[in-house]
């Protein structure tokens, strides 16, 4: 009896823990009918996600957020989703009838259908040639007709999404609020409007901290240009960079919400780096990492950056050009429809000479296998490499491609022996493998698909 009630107890507790994980997280089950493509797309927060299904079904857990907007992606077909902590949402639909079969059952049903049926409209460009204040008024009562819209729809005063969603609307009008000076200009050509205290102050009404809008794209476009717009000493700065850096100061040094300031900067920093990549990038990286200590956004924050690392796992590998000890020059072209395992060293190397042996032994033992084994001398001294590769004591390919190429500081080689493994499409599988002394290199090697 004893027994029987500790097994209870044990499956009671598990049953809870289950439960409080769920209502911790963001559960979406996903069920395609008629599948035609092997993955759906979640994209939220800057982050685009590919699930893998499996018979049509996928199941996704989001962990760590509270709430949020996120597009549903079959292909080119997309639905919006609201999500929040606690969700468990089950989304189906036909793949060859995307938008008319697509249904949501559980989580908030009703805010899915009011973001797929109601769209949120801009008003005409006309309207920016007007004086200031009809513009104002214009602004408004268009603003004031979409909230009537969502109230009609009898959401719960309660109701997160509500809140979140009249914020959106807010800052979506505002947003125009922002626009008018420079629209105003180009239509009229009137290059002598000095806009006044009246436009500032309504500006101002809306710059308001508010964590549960900081993840909507409307709010925090709004709240960056007029960081940009309020910073006395940045407001006059055009170029793109020194202008980000600007505001991402601004940002960190008057934002008091932890959360609304990470948003802030972590979205600036991302766009750059989306756009312009890593280079000369340092001022940005140290206001980042000063002011974003989120381990999610700092994990989205670097793979953004590692997609413009010419070194980073599964994009092409640079190129690089050798000569053999009889001068027939090579390139990794020439190793094509192979694993390429690449060893950089030098004669002078004491450590390249102990890898050696255990290079020779690896080789042998994957002979007659789909990989070559290719090494790149970096000595300065060619008559000495040459003379290496003569005594018979190397094996492989052996090339010599000399010190400081391309090659070299596009995988920021600054010590060797320094290995590497591509596959048959000169993609980087490791940029920095594992060396042949070591026993998870045959693992590796083992694991590799047509190997």
């Amino acid at each position: 009896m004893k027994m029987k009630n500790k097994i209870l107890s044990l499956l009671l507790f598990l049953f809870a823990a289950v439960n409080m994980h769920a209502a911790d997280g963001i559960t979406v089950k996903f069920d395609v009918k008629n599948p035609v493509l092997t993955n759906v797309v979640l994209v939220y927060h800057m982050s685009v996600n590919e699930f893998a299904l499996t018979d049509g079904k996928a199941t996704v857990q989001l962990d760590g957020m509270d709430a949020l907007y996120a597009n549903v992606y079959y292909g080119e077909k997309f639905k919006v989703v609201y999500l929040q902590k606690g969700d468990e949402m089950n989304i189906s639909f036909d793949a060859h009838d995307f938008d008319n079969t697509f249904t949501v059952k559980g989580g908030n049903e009703k805010a899915v259908d009011y973001l797929n049926k109601i769209q949120l409209t801009a008003l005409p460009n006309e309207a920016y040639a007007q004086p200031w204040s009809e513009f104002k008024a214009a602004v408004d009562k268009k603003m004031a007709s979409m909230k009537r819209l969502l109230k009609a729809r009898k959401f719960a005063a309660n109701d997160k999404f509500l809140k979140m969603e009249e914020g959106r609307i807010t800052y979506f009008y505002a947003n125009m609020m922002l626009m008018y000076p420079v629209s105003h200009t180009y239509l009229t050509q009137d290059t002598t409007m000095v806009l006044g205290k009246e436009y500032y102050d309504a500006i101002r009404q809306y710059v308001k901290e508010d964590e549960d809008l900081a993840d909507i794209d409307e709010y925090r476009n709004f709240m960056i240009e007029t960081a940009h717009i309020f910073d006395e000493a940045g407001k006059d700065i055009r170029q793109y960079y020194p202008k980000v850096l600007a505001e991402m100061s601004y940002i960190g040094e008057n934002i008091q919400s932890d959360k609304v300031r990470e948003s802030l900067i972590h979205f600036l920093a991302f766009t750059y780096v989306e756009g312009n990549g890593v280079e000369n990038i340092t001022d940005l990286q140290n206001l980042y990492y000063t002011y974003v200590t989120s381990p999610r956004l700092n994990a989205i924050f670097k793979q953004a950056c590692a997609k413009w690392d010419k070194a980073a796992v599964g994009r092409p590998s640079p190129m690089f050009k050798g000569v053999d000890v009889n001068g027939k020059e090579m390139t990794l072209r020439d190793f094509r429809g192979k694993y390429v395992y690449i060893d950089m060293w030098a004669t002078w190397c004491g450590p390249c000479q102990k890898e050696l042996p255990f290079l020779k032994k690896l080789e042998e033992k994957y002979k007659g296998r789909n990989i070559v084994f290719v090494g790149l001398s970096i000595d300065q001294d060619k008559a000495k490499w040459a003379d290496r590769v003569k005594s018979g004591a190397l094996s492989g390919t052996q090339l010599y491609i000399g010190k400081g190429t391309k090659f070299q500081s596009d995988y920021r080689i600054s010590g060797i022996p320094r290995f590497i493994l591509l596959d048959p499409n000169g993609r980087i599988v490791n940029p920095d493998m594992t060396r042949p002394s070591s026993e998870d290199t045959e693992k590796i090697l083992n694991s590799q698909p047509g190997l």
